[in-house]
């Protein structure tokens, strides 16, 4: 492979292992803390309210699964170079597009905040980046 998109892909993945461990930090540690740049709280940001019972635990559960997958994805693939890790985070995050479609068809009622900026729109770029990505490193391999 060009050494140009090993270094891209190496990038690509750093900064989303970066980011899945903030958010596992902030999901598990702080979510009641103000939330980076966002004025709001994990919680707030995300929109998640406890809903009594055990909705608690929900709000915790779904999305830290997403990042410690990610984050394990991340961490694996850069330690060993192997495109089964990079298989793994495209259909991951293909999962995570579909779904977020899905959603947006049935919920509908978008609203334009800083959580559709840095939530939903990113979902819409994260997976056909590692599609372009993984196209370049199976044609090397």
């Amino acid at each position: 492979m060009d050494m140009n998109y090993r270094k891209l892909v190496n990038l690509f993945v750093l900064f989303l292992l970066i980011n899945s461990t903030i958010l596992v930090i902030y999901s598990v540690f702080f979510p009641n803390l103000t939330f980076l740049f966002f004025e709001q709280t994990y919680l707030e940001v995300l929109a998640m309210t406890d809903t009594g019972g055990n909705g608690h635990l929900n709000l915790l559960t779904y999305p830290l699964s997403l990042y410690l997958m990610c984050t394990f994805g991340c961490i694996q693939y850069l330690r060993t170079q192997k495109i089964f890790y990079f298989n793994f985070l495209t259909i991951l995050w293909t999962s995570v597009l579909v779904s977020r479609i899905i959603t947006l068809l049935v919920k509908g009622n978008v609203e334009i905040d800083l959580y559709f900026f840095f939530g939903i729109l990113t979902e819409f770029f994260i997976s056909p980046m590692h599609i372009y990505l993984r196209s370049k490193l199976i044609k090397e391999s």
